[in-house]
């Protein structure tokens, strides 16, 4: 992994793979490098690769994954960089980015959905009715005092 590979991902990699929907030939490099690094890594005592041997497994195993790659739904097969071109991401597509951006997938509680955020105790009823019930009380007893003292002005 280069860093050149790194700095064009990281910048016009960027942009790339806004407007194309694929992975950049940058990131795609620095994902050979690494799969190349784990063949030879990983290698046991049945499968010796030399360096270049690694290089060529790995750029055909990225390659076939990235080829056949897909989100799903209305969105196009492959994320290769040879099959680039120009497009607008798809509905599916942006419905993901936008549980991917919220974490939140319309249920439980969440940007999209705050009233599941609340949590009502049991006691919160009892509360709440022993004040409404204080309330009345207080409406009705306020209410008989004025009557009361509206009626000795009276008389």
């Amino acid at each position: 992994m280069s860093w050149f590979d790194t700095a064009m991902s990281d910048t016009v990699g960027v942009v790339w793979r806004a407007g194309t929907g694929t992975v950049d030939p940058w990131t795609k490099a620095q994902i050979v490098d690494q799969e190349a690094a784990d063949l030879q890594k990983a290698q046991g005592t049945t499968d010796q690769f030399t360096a270049d041997q690694a290089a060529e497994q790995a750029a055909t195993d990225v390659g076939s994954s990235l080829s056949t790659f897909t989100l799903g739904g209305d969105d196009p097969i492959g994320a290769d960089p040879s099959q680039a071109t120009l497009r607008i991401p798809s509905s599916q597509a942006y419905k993901k980015t936008w549980q991917s951006l919220t974490n939140d997938d319309g249920t439980g509680c969440g940007i999209t959905n705050i009233a599941g955020c609340v949590t009502i105790p049991s006691w919160a009823w009892w509360v709440a009715g022993g004040v409404a019930a204080l309330a009345v009380i207080g409406i009705v007893g306020y209410t008989v005092s004025t009557v009361s003292k509206a009626k000795a002005i009276v008389t």
